[in-house]
Parts: structure tokens; C-alpha cells; sequence
């Protein structure tokens, strides 16, 4: 990855580089926006950019810094996740006594804390005293989706730079370009907050698999009567899917029919699954706007109920029966 792989966020990037060129680097900052914006790439991009061995303010992705830093254990950049939820005190010590100590090759050090929301007082409070003591070698990166949950001392001791939510049609574009055909594009485009989770859904065979069952038990449903039981037990709930395997073809499947109605609306252009406008158009002459409306409301309510540990196989045929009462 380089500048160039997160130009969806061009503004941040030019700030950022920016800073590099100019050696004017903040000692902290707060990258906020919605989930799948791009902020833990662009933390692990700076982090990159400044102990790349060959470029000045770029990675070249080949150098052991870059290597090291990618796959997270270089000793002077250093991650924090939420344990079990949260960020405690512990981790915040821990931090401390790491930098306590002078960096391994005599770089600036750089810490980045995900989801620094999820701070407890104790750690936040911490964490404060920390950045109330700036040093010139240690650079602070917080993420966070949720601004309102950090403390307002925290945050006047950071530059706020603020990312955009990625358009879904960014998304595709970009997912196009790297050889990923559009169909599968769209639909991921649609089901995920950014484009490293759509590209991981379109990497993955058994979201192509998912996507083809959708297709075929809206068709088992509407014209094959009692055999969509059939098809469901066989395709479905006798595979090897997990239950966040059949929350996602709940989530496709109401895209699915979200293609319907915007067929019925005359927005042919905007569906998802683009390789399937004749079964669509055959399934839009059978189904009318309220019945499209109702069958989104029975899969939300399936995937509520799976969300709740209730039985796949009974959530799933009690779904089928109502869909085809609908």
C-alpha cells in the first residue's frame, strides 16, 4: 500500500504527506470518521512513509521497515486494540514503559490506538497525562468513529483530521480496477462500511457462493412451492456455513430484494446484481411493491432472530413459508 492506494480520502493524504515533506509532524492525532474510511490504513501508511528506507515520503512496500510495520512487529510502532471491548489502564501502562525506553534504530516512535472511544476513564485518564508531555520523537495516532466519546482534554491536545465515508460507487470502481468483475463488486460495495472489507468479501469464494444461493432460493420461494425447504436444507443448512456465514446471505438477500423495488422504480441501472436482471425481471412481475416490502421485513426479522441464537434451520424455513404467503 501507498499514498496512491488510499487516494479516496485525496484530502487527508495531502495533509499528511504534506507534514512529512516539511518535517512538521504532529506529536498526536485524531483521525475520525465512520467505520470503513480508511483510518487504520492511513495510520499504518504514515507509519510507513516514515521509516520507509528508499522513499522520502512514500513506502515502497519492499524494505524490511516496510515489511515489518505491515505485519505489525516493528519495535517502534506499536498498536493498541480493545481488550475484550476496551482499552484499559493496563495496556496505557504497558505503552508507557515501552517508550520509556530510546527507540531500537533511533526513529521517532508511534503509537496507534483503535478505537480509542472504547478507553476506560482510568486509561484515558492516563492517556492524558501522556500526551500532556510531548516529546519530539514519539508520535500519537488515535482512530476513532465516535468523537463524542473522547474526552475534550484529550481531543485539544490532538489535530483532528477528519475522514469521509468511501461512496459505494468509489468502491466499485476501485475494486473493478483491480480485476474483480462488477457484479460481485456491487454487491460487496453495498453490504460493507469500506473498500478493505468489500475487497475481502470479493477475495472470498464463499461470498461468490452465497451470492448464487440468494439468487437461487428467491427463485425456489416464488415458483417451486415446498422444494424451497429442499433447497434450503441442502444448499444452506447443511454446509459448512457459520452463523456469520447466514447473516451475510440474510444481508444479500435483502439487497436482493432492494434490486426489486428499484426495478419497479424504473432504476434499472442501480441494482447490485447485475448479472441477474432477467430473473429479477421475471420476479418483479410477480411480486408487487407492499409484498417486496413485507418480505424485507420477515428476512430482518430472521436475521434478529439468529443474532438472538434461535435455531438456523427453524428461523430459516419460517422464513420461506411467510415469504411465500407474502
Amino acid at each position: 500500500m501507498s499514498w496512491n492506494d488510499l487516494k479516496q480520502q485525496e484530502r487527508v493524504v495531502h495533509i499528511l504527506r504534506g507534514s512529512l515533506k516539511n518535517g512538521r509532524l504532529s506529536h498526536a492525532y485524531l483521525f475520525t470518521g465512520p467505520r470503513g474510511a480508511e483510518k487504520r490504513e492511513m495510520a499504518v501508511q504514515l507509519a510507513k512513509a516514515l521509516y520507509c528506507e528508499q522513499e522520502e515520503d512514500d513506502s515502497c512496500e519492499q524494505c524490511a521497515n516496510c515489511r515489518r510495520i505491515q505485519h505489525g512487529n516493528h519495535p517502534d510502532v506499536y498498536l493498541i486494540e480493545p481488550d475484550g471491548g476496551s482499552i484499559k489502564i493496563s495496556q496505557i501502562r504497558e505503552l508507557q514503559r515501552q517508550f520509556s525506553f530510546r527507540s531500537s534504530e533511533g526513529n521517532r516512535k508511534i503509537y496507534i490506538l483503535d478505537q480509542a472511544d472504547t478507553m476506560t476513564v482510568q486509561a484515558a485518564n492516563s492517556l492524558l497525562k501522556f500526551l500532556e508531555e510531548p516529546s519530539s520523537q514519539v508520535t500519537a495516532i488515535l482512530l476513532t468513529e465516535q468523537i463524542h466519546a473522547i474526552l475534550p482534554t484529550i481531543l485539544s491536545r490532538c489535530q483532528l483530521i477528519t475522514f469521509s465515508a468511501l461512496h459505494p460507487e468509489t468502491i466499485v470502481k476501485t475494486l473493478m480496477s483491480e480485476g474483480f468483475t462488477e457484479p460481485l463488486a456491487r454487491t460487496a460495495a453495498q453490504l460493507t462500511a469500506g473498500l478493505s472489507e468489500a475487497r475481502k468479501l470479493c477475495q472470498s469464494e464463499q461470498f461468490a457462493q452465497l451470492r448464487n444461493q440468494v439468487v437461487q432460493l428467491s427463485e425456489d420461494i416464488l415458483f417451486r412451492g415446498s422444494y424451497a425447504l429442499v433447497s434450503l436444507q441442502d444448499k444452506l443448512l447443511k454446509s459448512d456455513y457459520s452463523r456469520d456465514d447466514h447473516a451475510m446471505f440474510l444481508d444479500m438477500y435483502k439487497l436482493w430484494l432492494r434490486d426489486l423495488m428499484l426495478w419497479h422504480a424504473g432504476k434499472k441501472d442501480a441494482v447490485s446484481f447485475t448479472d441477474h436482471t432477467d430473473v429479477l425481471h421475471k420476479q418483479a412481475l410477480r411480486m408487487n411493491i407492499m409484498q417486496i416490502v413485507k418480505g424485507m421485513e420477515q428476512v430482518q426479522t430472521t436475521r434478529q432472530r439468529l443474532e438472538q441464537h434461535a435455531n438456523p434451520q427453524l428461523s430459516f424455513e419460517r422464513m420461506a413459508l411467510l415469504l411465500q404467503e407474502g
